[in-house]
């Protein structure tokens, strides 16, 4: 598929390393049991669930290929996107669910916000049958009714509360286990290994990786040894996009590591330049001067509260002296800022 824009897919689960909610389901429940089992779907998704059912149910009534061209303006997000997507079938003419049906889907879902889901959904059915004859085109329309089902079991999981009795690193393999479980209820292992092999691979990868950090009987010298192991054990095309992933905060440590060495400011320019260019150099070198003037007036300004403060002045007046200063050497953007550091 080419693309004017880069459409980034990100797996749930790699998200779920770093900022899900953990969670069990039933502290009594055996752990084999518990361990595969999905959480029962929260009430609020239950009309999205019948949407799905009701527009997958409205396309298989119409004859195939009677969908209709959608004629609402395309939104915003989607503008500049190829969104020919061709999609693959074998020699009987059945459709291939796998990466080229998901890029379809995940294209025109990430206009959710623009759109509302029906017509999301309506826009997909279109461009199924804009390209698929019976038997792929009912097959295609199964695809995204399973596939919207599965989403909507991944924003399920999201809501499901935390239980503070279970590590993390024992969390993220129950999580990791019911996630495995909800793909193989709504796709089959050919399907699931086309669709989700890549983002098993690596969430496999954040796990270990996880284990070595949290692991206390390894020093720091063996825990960076065993991460640089594994990461060489990822595939060529997980690396180099791990490696891109990484370089703004590989960066930003960089130059975190040249300011508290006291390097100079030309220095820190050169380094971004390299890596960023001399125009996005430039910016961020405005923004750390930005950056040093607001912390010069910060120090100001605690001083002289602080005199204000200790003068012996009753409350009143120092309020009355504080709000003074505050009105005459920041704007009121600034004051709501400076109230909110300050905690004034």
């Amino acid at each position: 598929m080419r693309s004017n824009k880069k459409i980034t897919i990100i797996s749930y689960f790699t998200i779920a390393l770093f900022s899900f909610t953990f969670f069990i389901l039933d502290e009594e429940t055996s752990l084999e049991k518990t361990n595969a089992e999905k959480p029962v779907m929260n009430d609020e998704f239950q009309p999205l669930l019948a949407r799905n059912e009701i527009s997958f149910q409205k396309a298989l009534s119409l004859s195939l290929n009677s969908v209709g061209t959608f004629t609402k303006p395309i939104p915003k997000s989607l503008q500049g996107i190829d969104l020919n997507v061709e999609l693959p079938l074998d020699e009987d003419g059945n459709l291939i669910v796998g990466m080229e049906v998901k890029d379809l889907f995940e294209i025109y879902l990430s206009a959710i916000g623009e759109e509302e889901l029906d017509e999301i959904l309506l826009r997909i059915q279109n461009a199924l049958a804009q390209q698929l004859h019976s038997p792929a085109l009912e097959q295609g329309y199964d695809a995204l009714k399973r596939f919207i089902d599965y989403k909507i079991e991944l924003a399920n999981l999201e809501k499901q509360t935390a239980d503070p009795a279970v590590s993390e690193l024992e969390s993220i393999r129950r999580q990791k286990e019911i996630l495995a479980a909800i793909q193989q209820e709504y796709f089959s292992p050919t399907e699931t290994e086309a669709l989700f092999a890549a983002e098993t691979q690596y969430d496999d990868f954040m796990l270990e990786h996880l284990t070595i950090q949290q692991n206390e009987d390894l020093s720091i010298e063996e825990k960076q040894q065993q991460v640089e192991a594994l990461e060489a054990s990822l595939p060529e095309d997980i690396q180099a996009g791990r490696e891109s992933a990484m370089a703004p905060a590989t960066l930003y440590e960089q130059v975190q590591q040249m300011k508290s060495e006291g390097q100079s400011a030309e220095d820190i320019y050169q380094l971004r330049a390299e890596s960023l260019g001399d125009e996005a150099a430039s910016a961020l070198a405005e923004l750390d001067q930005q950056r040093a003037i607001w912390q010069q007036r910060l120090s100001d300004f605690n001083q002289q509260h602080e005199s204000i403060l200790t003068s012996g002045m009753s409350i009143e007046d120092q309020k009355t002296e504080v709000d003074a200063l505050i009105a005459r050497d920041f704007n009121a953007l600034e004051s709501t800022r400076l109230r909110a550091i300050a905690g004034i």
